[in-house]
C-alpha cells in the first residue's frame, strides 16, 4: 500500500474520527462545567437557608426556654396566691388592657359627625 493510500484510507478517518470524540467530550466538558456552577449556587443558597432555618430555630428555643420559665413563675403564683385568686387577677388585667385598648382606637369618620 503506497503512503497516499494509506493516508487516504487509514490515517485521514481515524484522525476525523478522533477530532469528533475531541469535540464531543469538550462539549461535554462544558456542559459538566455549567452544571457544577448551578449545583455548586444551589448548595450555597440552601446552606444559607438552613443558616436562617437553624438561626430560627434557635431563637425559637430561646422562646420556648423563657416561655417555660415563666409557666412556672405562674405555677409558683398559683401555689402561693391559689389558682383562683391568681385567674381572677390575670381577667380583671386583660379587662383593663382591652379598655384601654378600645380607648386609644381613633373615632371612624361617621361616628365623629354625630
Amino acid at each position: 500500500m503506497s503512503a497516499k493510500a494509506y493516508r487516504d484510507k487509514k490515517a485521514l478517518p481515524l484522525v476525523e474520527k478522533l477530532k469528533e470524540v475531541v469535540k464531543n467530550l469538550t462539549i461535554k466538558c462544558v456542559q459538566l462545567a455549567e452544571q457544577s456552577k448551578k449545583l455548586t449556587a444551589k448548595v450555597d443558597g440552601q446552606q444559607k437557608q438552613i443558616s436562617r432555618l437553624t438561626d430560627k430555630v434557635m431563637e425559637q428555643s430561646d422562646t420556648i426556654d423563657r416561655l417555660q420559665e415563666k409557666a412556672s413563675d405562674l405555677g409558683r403564683l398559683e401555689r402561693h396566691f391559689g389558682r383562683e385568686q391568681v385567674q381572677s387577677i390575670v381577667e380583671r388585667s386583660k379587662a383593663l388592657e382591652q379598655a384601654e385598648r378600645s380607648n386609644k382606637r381613633p373615632k371612624r369618620a361617621f361616628e365623629m359627625s354625630r
